[in-house]
């Protein structure tokens, strides 16, 4: 049996996964971990912007995943620019294309639908791969047998633990992101909290997933949710404006890519 899981930026896994994925890796299971880009916008100082913070977190990304379990030559990069993850043709073929070379069984990958971390790269990666697996799965080697939503707000399977230690020790890898990872394990007791102790057990903390079925129709959120995540999209909580995907010199070869990808979609500056 091998898991395959998907991220859109290095750091996304440990938050969400990090127990489950230890647990498998000391299991005996295969794991990979595809992150779709290197993260290359994941900071606020314009100099670090770019391939120079792109090389030290794909490092960080790797270590983390070592913490796991996972060798280096279990991470992948699917090369997407930092903030330009979109739902299009050209990105549901790259993503079909590592499918098929990785050939998972089981994919994991952030909640577009029910969730409560509303970036656009997360929400689009999502329904990239909830399309792949619903849709086009005749278009695959191997047959996907099951996909698995994290940050969701909608739960239907816990992955249950006692202890963070191990956790943290994959996560504090990410000492790039530490600007954002200390305000993120405020949250992480409440958001990890078990409070079905009656049905899962006396364990302190749990993993949330959503399994999706590829047989029935995808649920809808309601409009209050709707709402409410939407007005989040748009106050930047989540998602950085638009102006910080510039970089201080746009003549380079990749601030050619990212001038590109800012006309591309109507960035406005």
């Amino acid at each position: 049996m091998k898991y395959l899981f998907v991220c859109a930026h290095p750091d996304d896994l440990e938050f969400s996964c990090g127990n489950l994925m230890y647990y498998l890796t000391q299991h005996g299971k295969e794991v990979e971990i595809l992150s779709l880009t290197r993260g290359e916008f994941g900071i606020f100082e314009p100099k670090w912007k770019g391939p120079r913070l792109a090389k030290i977190r794909t490092q960080e990304l790797k270590k983390a995943a070592k913490i796991n379990g996972i060798d280096n030559i279990q991470v992948h990069f699917g090369n997407i620019i930092d903030g330009f993850i979109r739902f299009t043709k050209k990105n549901v073929n790259l993503v079909i294309s590592w499918i098929k070379k990785l050939k998972p069984d089981i994919i994991f990958a952030p909640e577009p639908y029910f969730t409560y971390y509303w970036h656009s790269d997360h929400i689009s990666l999502g329904k990239i791969l909830y399309y792949i697996t619903t849709k086009l799965q005749n278009q695959l080697d191997k047959k996907i047998r099951s996909l698995y939503y994290y940050t969701t707000a909608k739960s239907n399977f816990s992955w249950p633990f006692n202890s963070a230690n191990h956790s943290d020790k994959a996560l504090y890898e990410h000492k790039s992101q530490m600007w954002l990872l200390k305000w993120a394990k405020l949250f992480y007791p409440l958001e990890k909290h078990n409070f079905k102790k009656r049905k899962l057990g006396n364990w302190k903390m749990v993993e949330r997933y959503r399994r999706i079925s590829f047989y029935d129709k995808q649920p809808k959120t309601n409009i209050l949710m709707r709402g409410i995540l939407g007005l989040i999209s748009h106050l930047n909580i989540v998602n950085p404006p638009e102006p910080h995907f510039i970089l201080p010199d746009m003549k380079t070869d990749f601030g050619q890519k990212v001038r590109k990808l800012r006309a591309k979609y109507n960035f406005k500056d």
